[in-house]
C-alpha cells in the first residue's frame, strides 16, 4: 500500500502547478496590459492629430448648416465622435464622424455613417479611412474628410432644392434687375451703410461705374 505522505506530496505538486500556471497567466494578461496601454498612448497622439485635421472642416459644415443642423460631440477614452442632426418636411438625416482604434491598436479607424428616414434616395451609408497610428496619412485623410462631407452636402440639397429656394432670402442685381436667391450672389459691394448684391462681377463692374466708384 502507498504513503499518505506521497499521495499529499503529488496533490501539492498538482495544486502547486494549477497556481502556477494561474500566476503565469495573470503575469501575461498583465504584460498585455501595459503594452496595450503604451499603445494607447500612442494613439492618443495620432487622435489628437487627426481631430486637428477634421475639427474645422466640422465646424465649417456645423457654421453653414447654421440652425438647420444640431450637433453633438461625444469623447471618451479612445473613441470621438460628432454627429449632425439636420431635420426638414422632407426628411430626417444624420451624420456621423468618429474616430476609434483597430483592435490591434495598430490604426487609427475615422468612420462616416449616414442616415436618412425615410430611405427614399440612394447614397454611401458608410465608409471608413484606416491610417497607421505610427504615422497619421493627413493629406489622405483631409481630401477622405472633405469627400464625404460633400457627399451630405450634396444629398442634402438633392432631397431640400425646393425648400432651400422657396424658403431663400431674395435680393435684386441693381443693374441687372433680376431678382435671385441672396446665397447665389456671385458678387457684393458694400455702399452708403447698405450692402448691393449682383450676379456677377460684370454687373459689380457696371454698378461701380454708373456711381462713378470705379
Amino acid at each position: 500500500m502507498s504513503d499518505v505522505t506521497e499521495l499529499a506530496r503529488r496533490i501539492d505538486a498538482a495544486l502547486t502547478g494549477v497556481k502556477q500556471k494561474a500566476q503565469q497567466q495573470a503575469q501575461d494578461r498583465l504584460k498585455e496590459y501595459q503594452e496595450r496601454q503604451g499603445l494607447l498612448k500612442e494613439y492618443e497622439k495620432a487622435q489628437a492629430k487627426i481631430v486637428e485635421i477634421t475639427k474645422p472642416r466640422l465646424e465649417a459644415l456645423a457654421k453653414r448648416a447654421g440652425d438647420r443642423a444640431k450637433v453633438t460631440p461625444t469623447v471618451s477614452q479612445t473613441h470621438r465622435s460628432a454627429k449632425f442632426e439636420f431635420r426638414s418636411d422632407k426628411a430626417f438625416m444624420t451624420l456621423t464622424f468618429s474616430v476609434a482604434p483597430d483592435q490591434q491598436v495598430k490604426n487609427a479607424v475615422v468612420e462616416y455613417d449616414l442616415k436618412v428616414i425615410p430611405v427614399l434616395w440612394k447614397f454611401n451609408s458608410h465608409s471608413e479611412f484606416s491610417t497607421p497610428i505610427a504615422k497619421v496619412d493627413a493629406d489622405g485623410l483631409a481630401k477622405w474628410v472633405d469627400d464625404r462631407i460633400l457627399d451630405a452636402v450634396k444629398l442634402y440639397i438633392e432631397i431640400n432644392e425646393g425648400e432651400l429656394f422657396d424658403k431663400a432670402e431674395m435680393v435684386e442685381d441693381p443693374v441687372a434687375k433680376i431678382s435671385f436667391p441672396k446665397f447665389a450672389a456671385g458678387a457684393t459691394l458694400d455702399q452708403g451703410g447698405k450692402t448691393y448684391f449682383f450676379i456677377d462681377e460684370t454687373t459689380k463692374a457696371e454698378f461701380a461705374k454708373q456711381k462713378g466708384t470705379a
